[in-house]
């Protein structure tokens, strides 16, 4: 059997011009997977994978569906006109290819309606189409994703709309970042503090005021110092909120209500010797986190490996931790630490710290722990 991004390269040129659209890549790995199983569904996936294409080129520009329920071929001649193919009613020689792109999409929605078996449901006696069909229909729907995708590749989306991320843009960048004056200040009152950006370029003097929070700027440039900075601000010292208590007499007295005490500041835990509550799961632990190649790469002066992360989870595992996220959110943070200290990069010791605090909610369901000893 001929390998589908030979056949057909346009499927996987469009998953791989949208990387970060994971509905798109999902119905990539649908249409793949029904072509090198049984092909059951393979036209109705084909003809989705198409439709999604084309609400992607949409959302880009901001555009919005045709109908409620619009056609394959609505879809494709909406998505094509912010790429600038447009049906002129016969001004120009373009309008024959985009009426024959357009047979296309009609004649993909008539042969799904008629002999796809999961559309609408068929007899069971009903033929199923032969390889060489499904290999015409695949090469139709390629040739409508060329059309889209080297439409697209001649266009800039609408910034104002665009999912794409941040470094598609780098040419547009440089240009603001050239061009832009900044000024920036901390306006400080007695509730919280607020970064104050002030940006000007020579045709727009008056310029533009921003107003961040220190939150909103961790969460939309480093989610990671976000959690970690989430974590820490939950060990400040909580007043005490003072409930009155009426007594039968309608005398009022005030007793103090104390917060559940929150856990410690997020830290590593290197130990050489662990003999905690935790123990019993240090020979799951090794398992677990060989089964996805979680290990240390250079030894610790004084450290073990495996106790030291038994030592960080007891020492952040609180009342009900598996039930409260600052909890979590710190034994993630003291975690991530942990494993770096043990030569482990940060990107793979973030997601380690994720798969343990999961792993450990299971393992220890039921399990009582005690002080380290």
């Amino acid at each position: 059997m001929e390998d589908l991004d030979v056949l057909v390269p346009h499927f996987r040129r469009t998953k791989e011009r949208w990387p970060e659209a994971p509905t798109l890549s999902s119905h990539y790995k649908a249409v793949r997977k029904n072509y090198e199983g049984d092909k059951h569904g393979l036209v109705a996936t084909i003809k989705s994978f198409i439709e999604c294409a084309c609400l992607t080129i949409l959302g880009e520009f901001g555009k919005t569906m045709p109908s409620s329920d619009p056609s394959t071929t609505e879809l494709l001649v909406e998505a094509l006109k912010p790429l600038g193919l447009q049906n002129s009613r016969g001004a120009s020689r373009v309008d024959k290819l985009l009426s024959a792109h357009n047979k296309l999409a009609d004649a993909l929605t008539e042969i799904r309606n008629e002999n796809d078996p999961v559309a609408h449901g068929k007899d069971g006696f009903v033929d199923s189409l032969t390889s060489n069909e499904l290999r015409a229909f695949l090469i139709t729907a390629d040739t409508i994703l060329a059309l889209l995708l080297c439409a697209h590749d001649g266009t800039e989306p609408d910034l104002q709309f665009t999912r794409e991320p941040y470094e598609r843009f780098t040419h547009l960048h440089e240009r603001v970042d050239r061009s832009v004056a900044v000024e920036a200040a901390i306006e400080d009152d007695d509730e919280r503090q607020v970064v104050v950006i002030k940006l000007r370029t020579g045709n727009l003097q008056e310029g533009v005021e921003l107003r961040i929070e220190p939150s909103r700027l961790l969460y939309a440039i480093d989610r990671t110092a976000y959690v970690e900075f989430l974590a820490s601000s939950s060990l400040e010292t909580q007043p005490a909120t003072v409930l009155p208590v009426i007594s039968e007499k309608k005398t009022t007295e005030s007793i103090p209500f104390l917060r559940p005490s929150e856990s410690p500041p997020p830290a590593a835990a290197v130990v050489s010797f662990y003999r905690g509550g935790l123990l019993p799961l240090k020979k799951a632990l090794a398992r677990y986190l060989k089964s996805f190649g979680l290990l240390a790469v250079e030894a610790h002066s004084g450290g073990n490996f495996l106790d030291s992360i038994l030592a960080t989870d007891e020492r952040h595992m609180g009342l009900d931790w598996s039930e409260r996220e600052s909890l979590q959110a710190a034994m993630k943070v003291a975690l991530r630490r942990t494993l770096v200290k043990f030569g482990i990069d940060q990107e793979l010791a973030e997601q380690g710290a994720g798969q343990i605090i999961s792993w450990l909610k299971i393992q220890t369901a039921g399990l009582t722990t005690k002080e380290p000893t």
